[in-house]
């Protein structure tokens, strides 16, 4: 590809794409042909790219280098000090970011920008975000498993409603980029503080390919634990959870005893006792750890959003 993106006149709003990277130097030459080419089909608007580098150990800042000189003037490059994750690198880029919407999409292509004009006719009908939601997704069973029944999990489990299978590719409005960037959240889940801000807001159906390059960086450690924000920072379920697990041990030891009585003074025969007291124990003892468990997810929340550190550290910003 060669050539600018092109922009339309000084008054034309500006629009912002948003994009983490982390390791993905196969990726990006391809991301920047795709883009050029669905904003250039894009009238009536300005528009800046801004890459925050999440700390890549491989050519990836490189390959952004010779990509942006083909879009002077409309490329910001943002690069973290080391991998802080992805909904940081979020953060950073819509905090860097000036357009009046920002469209939030990852590098590996799996969120197609063929979807940004669909995105905007939702925005300029008046909704300040819009989500994009994964018809079918061409991934293998256990992860299409995995998903499905992590959103309806949290739908579940959460206070707020956040949209089934919904990522963070999407479009938010300028005034609620700005809310999000103010959140003093330390534990980030950006999709369900998107819901949870309010205002109006829609889905777009699509359907998700495969990566175009690479390998996934979101591995399942980094799964559970965007899961584990994501339940553990919109809901109080889990220690309702516990509480009830209390109260059945309870109840099962009442039953048990009143057994263990009416088997002595009505039939003169004691229940076997070795068995049924290891079962008590065990029963009694895993829903103390379990409950302890929930809480101590909880206090760590607590002990982490105590701590005055930063979300992550800018190493270097740059402009053409």
């Amino acid at each position: 590809m060669s050539g600018t993106i092109g922009f339309p006149p000084k008054s034309s709003p500006t629009a912002s794409v948003v994009v983490p990277v982390f390791n993905e130097e196969s990726s990006v030459e391809i991301l920047f042909q795709r883009l050029g080419t669905v904003v250039g089909q894009i009238p009536n608007y300005q528009w800046e790219l801004v890459l925050v580098d999440d700390g890549s150990s491989d050519r990836t800042i490189e390959v952004i280098e010779k990509q942006r000189a083909l879009f002077p003037g409309q490329v910001r490059v943002v690069e973290f000090s080391r991998n802080f994750g992805h909904q940081p690198a979020l953060l950073a880029g819509l905090k860097e970011s000036s357009g009046a919407l920002i469209i939030i999409i990852d590098a590996d292509l799996q969120d197609p920008p063929e979807l940004f004009s669909t995105l905007i006719a939702q925005y300029e009908l008046g909704n300040d975000v819009v989500y994009a939601v994964r018809r079918t997704r061409q991934e293998s069973w256990f992860k299409r498993s995995a998903y499905t029944l992590f959103y309806r999990f949290m739908d579940m489990m959460t206070d707020i409603r956040i949209p089934l299978d919904s990522g963070d590719f999407g479009l938010v409005s300028r005034r609620v980029a700005d809310l999000l960037v103010e959140y003093p959240d330390k534990d980030l889940f950006l999709r369900g503080l998107r819901s949870w801000a309010g205002f109006r807001q829609t889905g777009v159906e699509y359907d998700r390919p495969k990566r175009v390059a690479g390998e996934t960086k979101y591995t399942f450690s980094k799964l559970l634990k965007l899961a584990g924000s994501g339940i553990f920072g919109y809901s109080s379920l889990p220690l309702r959870f516990s509480t009830f697990l209390g109260f059945l041990a309870v109840v099962l030891c009442v039953i048990y005893g009143s057994y263990a009585v009416v088997g002595k003074l009505v039939y003169d025969n004691n229940p076997p006792g070795w068995t049924s007291l290891v079962l008590v124990v065990l029963f009694l003892g895993g829903v103390q750890l379990i409950s302890v468990g929930i809480l101590g997810e909880y206090i760590a929340r607590i002990y982490k959003q105590l701590q005055p550190r930063p979300h992550y550290i800018i190493k270097a910003s740059k402009s053409l």
